[in-house]
C-alpha cells in the first residue's frame, strides 16, 4: 500500500477514535449555532404605531421608528400570502398588525415566535381591505415591500418564543384582535359546508366556510367565516365533522370578520358535533308567518328573533324547483307551507325531502311573487334569492328525516289556501284532449312550459309545470287518467316524473263552458261605499269559481291595479248571482255581498275583467288602455246593466250589449245626466 495512503487512512482512524470516545452512549448533541442579537432601541409599540395612521391612502415613516413583535403566523401551507403578522407579546397581546411583503416561503426566515425588529423609516402604514397594515408606498397604494428590501426593514431576534393563542369567543372578537393568533373553543363547521373540502377541488378560488360557536349546553351563540385558498395545500381536505377548538390568524374584510388557518393542525375536533334540534327553538309557526302577510312586504328585521321550523318537499334533483326550496310544517296532514328563494344549485344535496331544518328568518323579507307567498332578499316590490354564501346563516338542517306523505285532494281543491306550498296529491285527473300527445315541455328545445289537466264534470283547471331544464322536459307526457303528486302554488310543480301516477285509461270529458257574466257595474251618485259589481251564471251548469279573478284597471291603465278580487270558495249555481261589493253595500240594500272589498271603487271610468283559474279573461266591462271619460261606457254615478237579450259572456268589451247611464253630459252613453241613487235605481241579483 502507498505510504502516502497509510498515513491518511491512520490520521482519519484516530480522529474518529477520538470523537467517539467523547460520546457516552450516543448521546449526540446539536451544535450551537452562533447569534448575535441586533444592535437596535425599539422606540414605539406596535400600538403606537397603528395610532400613526391618518385617514386616507397611507402614512410614509420618515423618521427612526423600530419596533419589534413576535411572528404568529406562517404561509407554510399557502393558505397565508405574501404577510407576516406580528403581535406585541407572545402571550395575553394587546396589539398586532401584518406586514405585507412581495415574498413567498417567509415561514422558513421569519418562523412562528420568531422575534423581530421592524425598521419603519421608509415604509408606510396604510388602510387596506378594512385593516391597519405596514407596506410601501405605491402610487398612491399601499403596496407590498420588495424581496430586495426585507432585510434592509425587517431584522429577526435570535429570540424564539412559544406562541400561546389568545383566547377567545366569537362574540368577544373586534378590531383590537386582528392579525392576533387566537383560539376559539367549542365550534363546528356548519352543517352545510359539512361533506365538502377545505376549498375548492377543481380550482384556486377561495372560498368560505363557516365556523358556529356553542355555550357548553350546545346553545348557538354566533358564527365567523373561516377563509381558505385555493392555493393552500390542504384544500382537498374534508372539513372535520366534530366540534372542538380552532387556533387561526384573526383577521378580516372590511365589515366580515374572517379567520385564517395556518394549517388544519390547528383545527383540533375531538367532541362530539351539537345538533340543530338541540339548539334552535322554533318561535312561531309557518302558518304564523304566513298570517304576517297582509298585501305588503313583511319586513323581519332583527328586534324579533323569528325561527320557524319545517319539512322538505320540494327537490331540484330532475331540474325542477330550480333556486327554491319549499318547507311544510308537518310531514303528514300539513297546514302551512311556505317557499324560500335561494341562489343555489344541487339543493337536494344539502335538504333532502323530508329533511327537519331550521330557517331564522330575521334581516329576510317576505312577499307574493306572482301569487306565491315567497321569502328571500328584497328587490323592489318582490323578493329575490338569498345569496349562495349566505344560506347557512339562515337555514340549517337538523340532521332529521321523515317520511312526507302527501295530503290527497281533487281537482276543486287547489285553490284551498291551506294545500298553497305543500305537496299534494291530486286524483282523479288527465290532460285536457288538446293536450294528448305532448311533452312535459317541447319535444326538443329548453323552454318552460305548463300542460293543463283536468277532471271530467269539473270547470276547475290545474296547470303543470316543468322548467325547460329539467331531466325529464322532452318526454311525452303520460296519456292516461289517474292522480299527480307535487308542490302546490299557483301551479303544480313536480320533483320527477315519476310524480305522475296515470294508470287507467284517457276518459273523453263532455266539455263545459262556463257562462258566467258581468252584468251589473254600479256606481251610486248618494254613497261611494255601496259600489258593486254583479256576476251571473247563465250557463246550464253550476261553476266553482275557486282561482278565479275580478280584475280592475283604473284610469286607463293596462295593467292591473293592486291585488284583484279572490273568488276562491264560491260555487255559483244556474241562474245564480255573485254580488262583490264595498262596505256600504249590506246596510244600504239590506244584502250580504258574497265578497266585501275596497276593490270595488270604480268611479265611472274603470274597467273590471273577470278571469278564470288560469288566468284567461271570460268577460270583461270597459276597454283596457282607455279611460272611461267621456266613452260611450263612463258610467260615472250610474251605473251599466248588461241586455236581457245577451246570453253568454263575451272576451271583448262591446257596448252594444249595455244599458249606461251617467250624471255626465256624454251623448255617446244611452242615459246623460241620468245619475242613480241607492238603493231604489239598482236591482242586485236580478235580470
Amino acid at each position: 500500500m502507498n505510504k502516502n495512503i497509510l498515513i491518511k487512512y491512520t490520521a482519519a482512524f484516530v480522529l474518529l477514535s477520538t470523537f467517539l470516545g467523547c460520546v457516552k452512549d450516543q448521546d449526540f448533541s446539536t451544535p450551537n449555532v452562533e447569534c448575535t442579537e441586533p444592535s437596535l432601541t425599539v422606540t414605539n409599540t406596535i400600538a403606537q404605531v397603528k395610532e400613526m395612521y391618518t385617514y386616507g391612502s397611507y402614512t410614509v415613516v420618515d423618521t427612526d421608528v423600530v419596533i419589534e413583535g413576535y411572528v404568529v403566523s406562517s404561509d407554510q401551507s399557502g393558505n397565508i400570502y405574501k404577510s407576516i403578522s406580528i403581535q406585541d407579546k407572545p402571550e395575553n397581546p394587546t396589539s398586532a398588525i401584518k406586514i405585507s411583503i412581495d415574498e413567498t416561503n417567509l415561514y422558513s426566515k421569519y418562523n412562528v415566535g420568531r422575534k423581530i425588529y421592524v425598521k419603519l423609516k421608509g415604509l408606510a402604514i396604510g388602510y387596506s381591505y378594512g385593516s391597519i397594515q405596514i407596506g410601501k408606498a405605491d402610487a398612491g397604494d399601499l403596496g407590498r415591500i420588495s424581496s430586495y428590501e426585507i432585510n434592509d426593514y425587517i431584522i429577526r431576534s435570535c429570540e424564539e418564543a412559544e406562541i400561546v393563542p389568545k383566547k377567545v369567543t366569537v362574540s368577544e372578537l373586534d378590531e383590537s384582535m386582528l392579525e392576533m393568533l387566537v383560539e376559539i373553543e367549542n365550534v363546528q363547521f356548519k352543517t352545510t359546508d359539512l361533506g365538502q373540502s377545505y376549498a375548492n377541488v377543481d380550482n384556486t378560488s377561495t372560498v368560505n366556510r363557516v365556523l358556529e360557536s356553542f355555550d357548553a349546553n350546545c346553545n348557538l351563540l354566533n358564527e365567523v367565516i373561516v377563509r381558505n385558498s385555493g392555493y393552500s395545500t390542504f384544500k382537498n381536505e374534508l372539513l372535520p365533522e366534530g366540534k372542538g377548538s380552532v387556533v387561526a390568524i384573526f383577521s378580516n374584510y372590511y365589515d366580515d370578520y374572517q379567520l385564517y388557518l395556518r394549517d388544519t393542525d390547528d383545527v383540533k375536533f375531538d367532541q362530539a358535533r351539537c345538533t340543530y334540534s338541540n339548539v334552535l327553538t322554533p318561535t312561531l309557526t309557518l302558518q304564523e308567518v304566513k298570517d304576517m302577510y297582509t298585501g305588503t312586504m313583511v319586513e323581519f328585521g332583527v328586534d324579533t328573533e323569528y325561527i320557524v321550523e319545517g319539512y322538505v318537499v320540494s327537490s331540484d334533483a330532475s331540474g325542477n324547483f330550480e333556486n327554491k326550496l319549499i318547507l311544510q310544517d308537518k310531514p303528514e296532514n300539513p297546514t302551512a307551507g311556505i317557499q324560500i328563494l335561494i341562489d343555489k344549485e344541487l339543493i337536494f344535496e344539502q335538504y333532502a325531502i323530508g329533511d327537519k331544518v331550521f330557517v331564522k328568518l330575521n334581516k329576510l323579507y317576505m312577499t307574493k311573487n306572482d301569487g306565491v307567498l315567497s321569502v328571500g332578499y328584497p328587490k323592489s316590490t318582490k323578493v329575490t334569492v338569498i345569496d349562495e354564501e349566505a344560506i347557512g346563516s339562515f337555514i340549517y338542517n337538523s340532521g332529521e328525516n321523515s317520511e312526507v306523505v302527501p295530503t290527497e285532494i281533487l281537482i276543486t281543491d287547489i285553490q284551498n289556501e291551506i294545500y298553497q306550498n305543500t305537496l299534494v296529491k291530486v286524483n282523479d285527473v288527465q290532460l285536457v284532449e288538446n293536450e294528448l300527445g305532448k311533452a312535459f315541455t317541447f319535444f326538443t328545445g329548453n323552454e318552460d312550459a305548463t300542460r293543463t289537466l283536468e277532471t271530467c264534470n269539473q270547470t276547475t283547471k290545474l296547470s303543470v309545470f316543468t322548467n325547460g331544464n329539467a331531466t325529464f322536459t322532452n318526454q311525452l307526457f303520460p296519456k292516461g287518467h289517474g292522480s299527480i303528486i307535487g308542490v302546490l302554488n299557483a301551479y303544480l310543480e313536480l320533483r320527477t316524473e315519476n310524480d305522475v301516477q296515470f294508470s287507467g285509461a284517457f276518459e273523453m270529458c263532455e266539455v263545459i263552458i262556463p257562462k258566467i257574466m258581468i252584468t251589473e257595474v254600479a256606481d251610486p251618485i248618494n254613497n261611494v261605499n255601496a259600489r258593486f259589481v254583479e256576476l251571473y251564471n247563465a250557463g246550464d251548469t253550476e261553476i266553482n269559481l275557486s282561482g278565479w279573478k275580478l280584475n280592475k284597471y283604473i284610469n286607463g291603465a293596462t295593467s292591473v291595479s293592486s291585488s284583484p278580487v279572490e273568488l276562491s270558495g264560491i260555487t255559483i249555481p244556474v241562474g245564480g248571482f255573485v254580488i262583490i261589493a264595498a262596505s256600504d253595500y249590506k246596510t244600504v240594500f239590506s244584502d250580504i255581498p258574497e265578497v266585501e272589498s275596497t276593490y270595488i271603487s270604480g268611479n265611472g271610468d274603470d274597467v273590471y275583467e273577470l278571469v278564470d283559474n288560469t288566468g284567461a279573461r271570460i268577460d270583461i266591462f270597459g276597454v283596457i288602455g282607455e279611460d272611461g271619460n267621456g266613452t260611450n261606457w263612463e258610467y260615472l254615478d250610474g251605473r251599466a246593466v248588461r241586455n236581457l237579450d245577451i246570453v253568454e259572456p263575451n272576451t271583448v268589451f262591446t257596448i252594444s250589449e249595455w244599458t249606461v247611464s251617467s250624471d255626465a253630459s256624454n251623448n255617446l252613453i244611452s242615459y246623460p245626466n241620468t245619475p242613480k241613487n241607492a238603493p231604489n235605481d239598482f236591482n242586485p241579483n236580478l235580470r
